[in-house]
């Protein structure tokens, strides 16, 4: 995986000129963006947004590779972050356009794939550069149904007990189910070695063969309240949001973080470097970190916000739903909680094309069987 480290955006003549364009082109992660945020956009501005998805970082870094120019703003995680500014593929940010910036908590502002700003030297210490603002994080843990007979998992390795066999739903991600075999045998989740790549997809092989779909997006309709049957889990591996879904239809289900690890994520604001309309852009970001659309984002979607200014203002509006929000450990984790989880790094082209290649393998047996 990784670019060619040959962007040439004055080639391409793409920012010749600030103009106001009919719309945005957005490529992000499903269900990531309120769409009353995005209205609320068209109709200060008069700019639609047309909003791409994908499901990984692993497609969206495919899709800016196969179409540079194709999109104003995108959403990497944190280690795509990483992986994007290394290939030249994302312009730095003009903060001073991006007054809401301040609305990000500080602890947020120097995360370690991006460390740049006006406050930290970053990657680019002569001119300070910063890629990318946070726009949603949380973690990925183990989620099961505490009604069915069974240890509850505290650890990775508890995945492979014969309680979940046949019973779990996994994301179809190659890097977090990858780094969980890793963690199983005893490897750091951010492995470059081959051959301790091959054995941890060598170990994930039966989990995914048994598993009863991998799905990263919806995998809280599988867990359902009620008898077991062919189309539904008693366990999982998930992301926070989805573990907050899945307790709201099943309040039988415990979402824990295991004590070897769990993993942490950040969601980010980017421009790749041939934007079409970089100024227009950097406006969608500015309306994306102000109060209101973080308070959208704390109110219709489940997952934790970085956008302090935004908690501070639903707790003054909506108390009750502030709340709700503040005091779920799901939705809304403690320092202290996720001081021991692990996240997802940038381990460079050779050792991302093995992850990437083992888990096809592994993803074309089980639609084999």
């Amino acid at each position: 995986m990784g670019f060619t480290p040959l962007f040439s955006v004055a080639a391409c003549g793409v920012h010749d000129a600030p103009t106001t364009p009919a719309e945005l082109h957005v490529y992000a992660f499903a269900e990531s963006i309120p769409q009353e945020v995005l209205e609320g956009f068209h109709q200060h501005t008069g700019v639609s947004v047309v909003l791409t998805t994908y499901a990984s970082n692993e497609e969206l870094v495919a899709g800016l590779r196969a179409a540079p120019a194709a999109y104003d703003l995108v959403m990497p995680s944190d280690y795509a972050v990483d992986e994007l500014v290394s290939a030249g593929a994302l312009l730095p940010l003009d903060l001073a356009s991006i007054p809401n910036y301040n609305n990000v908590a500080p602890a947020f502002l120097s995360p370690w794939f991006d460390a740049g700003g006006v406050s930290q030297p970053g990657r680019g210490r002569a001119r300070n550069e910063k890629y990318s603002l946070p726009w949603l994080w949380g973690t990925t843990g183990i989620i099961f149904d505490s009604t069915v007979p069974g240890p509850a998992p505290a650890r990775w390795a508890d995945l492979w007990s014969p309680a979940f066999a046949g019973r779990l739903v996994l994301p179809d991600d190659a890097r977090e189910m990858l780094g969980i075999g890793l963690l199983a045998l005893g490897y750091p989740t951010n492995d470059p070695d081959p051959a301790h790549i091959h054995a941890a997809a060598e170990h994930l092989r039966p989990l995914v063969q048994g598993a009863v779909a991998l799905d990263a997006n919806t995998p809280e309709t599988m867990l359902v309240a009620g008898p077991i049957h062919a189309a539904t889990a008693s366990a999982g591996v998930v992301y926070s949001g989805n573990a907050v879904l899945a307790r709201r239809g099943n309040p039988a289900l415990v979402y824990v973080l295991p004590q070897d690890g769990p993993g942490i994520w950040f969601d980010n604001l980017a421009i790749p470097a041939a934007a079409p309309h970089p100024e227009a852009a950097h406006q969608l970001i500015d309306w994306l970190l102000s109060e209101d659309s973080g308070a959208a984002v704390v109110t219709s979607l489940p997952y934790a916000t970085p956008n302090e200014a935004a908690v501070r203002a639903l707790k003054a509006r909506d108390p009750a739903r502030w709340s709700e929000y503040a005091l779920d450990p799901v939705a809304n984790p403690s320092m202290d909680t996720v001081a021991g989880a692990i996240p997802v790094k940038n381990v460079g082209a050779a050792a991302q094309a093995v992850y990437e290649s083992e888990w096809a393998v592994i993803v074309g047996a089980r639609g084999a069987k």
